[in-house]
């Protein structure tokens, strides 16, 4: 009752550092900490005033060196046992745990002030159920709801997607300690929102925990929805055109098939007739009639030559001109018309006029198309000026009549195609494909057209070429990013022109080039280095066979006959003299497409003819024909190579710097960008869902992973 020690267990040396005799007689209390002598005497007062009571508390008392330790101690009165007259209490060293108590606690204060105060909201969640153990302010701004409120709630309440969370645990278990991920989670109130999670297993309050910060991407991908958006109104649009574009070469063939063969028969016709007949009238007749074929041909030559620049499929030839020579030659041959119309035509070239890299044909063409209007529109004893000079690096060419000139309003369409003029109630004659036919060749230089005029003054056209521009094109950029060469010697234009536009439209990876002759396509097989040749038999020079026979003296570039040649025999002949395959006219052009590929697959390195499978996906690396669960899927040639690196290392992750190294040679600014649209595109022909990819997965920050198959 007096708190005086009356025994002490031998132990209490191995805690306090005192032999049991040596406090004997002391007042218990004596030992404990000061601060804590008022909680202490006050529960020791409890237990003496209630026999049978029992006391647990925490309390500080001094070792013999001076220090103060923190004991757990449990008392008992047992004052009512005539055995025991006094309270009993055990004492347990707890000093180390509330040490450590303390620094965790200071810690996750620390913790807590630090996640305060950053811009981001940070939530920690029980590793095992997601329960909620804190969340900071910033949480209530993304989640909708205040941090205490969210502090015992499921994280799985707040994504979209249930599953989404299971990835998270996946993912972390089997690559390591951080992750990022791109996911869409959901308020209180259900309103859905992207965010960039990035997780991290931590310990919190003794617990497994993951400790998660949140990056809100909303606004991007509403973005990225938009421009989606966009290019699937794009890529309609885009598909419409090429369907138009398709149909309307289509019908510019037919049309000019059924103009031009009539027309081969009027003008051999009216050139026998010319050479039979001597008396006149009947020779002027003759005459006539084939001058009419004649410009009715060029017309029809005009007409298709503007359909394939409106469609892309006009390509130029560029060599080294003699532009004085060209332009002198060019007045020389309209010099008789000019003056059987009693028009002075006269040129003024500047003498030194430098060699220029241009298709010379067509440069003639535009040239000669304004003169001929100069001259048609000019009135007798009227005159016409060429000109030309060169001036800061560009050519300038000049066409000046004193004709009756051109009004503002007419000006403004005249190079438009199937504008005509009316002046004092005369229309003009043709279907006004001229001008705009020397419009589209001129840009394709490079250069500008243009003209000036006023009424009774007479009109000026003109038209520039910028040297470097033209120089440039003489490297053809078209051929840049092309993988395949296809040579095809073919005589009917029409057959050409529409295996170029199957290419541009199917096969845009291969370009084609071509000749007409037997013996050109021979020195081009030579020259041009093709991968693979299309040879027709019936050549105007030397025969398809001869052709073959000596292509096959120095090259084994495969070879596809071309022929309407049918029989058996033919077949043969053309199999053993060294063809791949022979295809029969009248052909479809997938069907030829597919055997061109077909001879390239069986011409590529064994290395790279083995197709690349990853479960359901199956890749040709030489043509890029992808194939996932039975569908063939057209790709463009970066996605083909994107889908390749992801294949070669499916189940790992390629970064954006060697996934772009490995498309574009190089890791440029942007390419990140670049990929992530390629990426979205890809997903859109491979996932069932899209916006929620099972196949090809994003590593915020550092690449994607091809999901590799079980």
């Amino acid at each position: 009752g007096d708190g005086m020690i009356q025994y002490e267990s031998p132990a209490i040396k191995s805690v306090l550092g005192h032999e049991p005799e040596d406090t004997i007689g002391q007042y218990g209390i004596g030992l404990v900490h000061p601060d804590d002598m008022a909680d202490i005497t006050r529960e020791f007062t409890y237990v003496r005033q209630n026999p049978g009571a029992t006391i647990s508390t925490e309390v500080r008392v001094r070792h013999t060196d001076g220090s103060w330790l923190t004991l757990e101690a449990v008392g008992k009165n047992l004052l009512h046992d005539p055995a025991v007259a006094g309270i009993v209490v055990n004492f347990r060293d707890i000093t180390d745990r509330k040490l450590a108590e303390e620094v965790l606690r200071d810690s996750e204060e620390r913790f807590k002030a630090i996640a305060e105060a950053i811009p981001i909201p940070v939530v920690i969640s029980h590793r095992s159920d997601g329960t909620v153990l804190y969340a900071n302010e910033h949480v209530a701004a993304l989640h909708g709801v205040p941090p205490k409120e969210m502090i015992g709630r499921k994280t799985l309440d707040f994504y979209n997607d249930p599953d989404d969370r299971q990835v998270v645990l996946d993912t972390l278990r089997r690559e390591g300690l951080l992750g990022h991920y791109e996911f869409r989670f959901k308020k209180m109130d259900g309103t859905p929102f992207w965010a960039i999670v990035t997780v991290q297993p931590i310990v919190f309050e003794g617990k497994q925990a993951f400790l998660s910060g949140f990056y809100d991407i909303t606004d991007r991908k509403q973005a990225e929805e938009e421009l989606q958006k966009h290019y699937d109104q794009e890529k309609d649009l885009r598909q419409q055109l090429e369907a138009e574009m398709k149909r309307r070469v289509e019908f510019t063939r037919a049309l000019a098939h059924e103009l031009k063969t009539p027309l081969t028969s009027v003008l051999a016709s009216s050139d026998l007739l010319v050479s039979e007949l001597s008396d006149e009238p009947v020779l002027s007749l003759a005459r006539n009639i084939r001058q009419g074929a004649s410009n009715l041909n060029s017309t029809i030559d005009e007409f298709l030559d503007l359909a394939r620049g409106e469609i892309g499929m006009l390509q130029l030839k560029y060599e080294s001109v003699d532009l004085v020579q060209l332009l002198r030659e060019t007045v020389a041959s309209m010099a008789t018309l000019a003056s059987e119309r009693g028009q002075s035509l006269v040129h003024a070239l500047s003498p030194h006029l430098p060699t220029i890299q241009a298709d010379g044909a067509r440069l003639q063409q535009v040239v000669t198309n304004l003169l001929g209007n100069a001259v048609k529109f000019t009135p007798r004893g009227g005159k016409i000026t060429l000109r030309a000079k060169e001036s800061n690096g560009t050519i300038m060419v000049e066409v000046q009549d004193t004709g009756r000139g051109i009004p503002k309003g007419g000006q403004e369409r005249l190079f438009e195609p199937y504008q005509r003029l009316r002046m004092d109630g005369e229309s003009l004659s043709g279907l006004g494909l001229g001008l705009s036919l020397c419009k589209t060749l001129v840009e394709l230089h490079g250069g500008q057209i243009w003209v000036k005029s006023r009424v009774g003054r007479g009109s000026t056209f003109g038209f520039s070429l910028p040297l470097r521009a033209a120089s440039q094109q003489t490297k053809e950029p078209e051929k840049v990013g092309k993988l395949w060469k296809v040579l095809i010697i073919e005589d009917d234009r029409e057959i050409v022109d529409s295996i170029s536009l199957t290419f541009h439209l199917r096969w845009p990876e291969a370009e084609l080039v071509s000749t007409g002759l037997g013996e050109e396509g021979i020195e081009m097989v030579e020259d041009e280095d093709p991968d693979i040749v299309i040879l027709d038999l019936g050549l105007p020079d030397i025969g398809g066979f001869e052709a073959l026979r000596q292509i096959r003296l120095f090259s084994s570039v495969p070879i596809i006959i071309l022929s309407v040649k049918e029989d058996e025999a033919d077949m043969v002949k053309g199999l053993e003299w060294g063809a791949d395959d022979y295809v029969v006219k009248p052909f479809r052009q997938i069907e030829l497409l597919a055997r061109l590929k077909a001879q390239l697959r069986k011409q590529t390195p064994p290395d790279e003819e083995v197709p690349i499978i990853c479960g359901s996906l199956r890749l040709e690396p030489s043509t890029f024909q992808l194939t996932h669960g039975g569908k063939e899927i057209s790709l463009t040639i970066v996605e083909g190579r994107i889908i390749e690196c992801l294949m070669r290392n499916a189940g790992h992750v390629v970064t954006h710097s060697r996934l772009a190294e490995a498309v574009w040679g190089e890791d440029y600014p942007g390419a990140i960008d670049s990929l992530r649209v390629y990426i979205r595109y890809l997903r859109q022909k491979l996932e069932a869902d899209p916006s929620h990819p099972k196949l090809i997965l994003t590593k915020a920050g550092i690449g994607y992973s091809l999901v590799k198959p079980v």
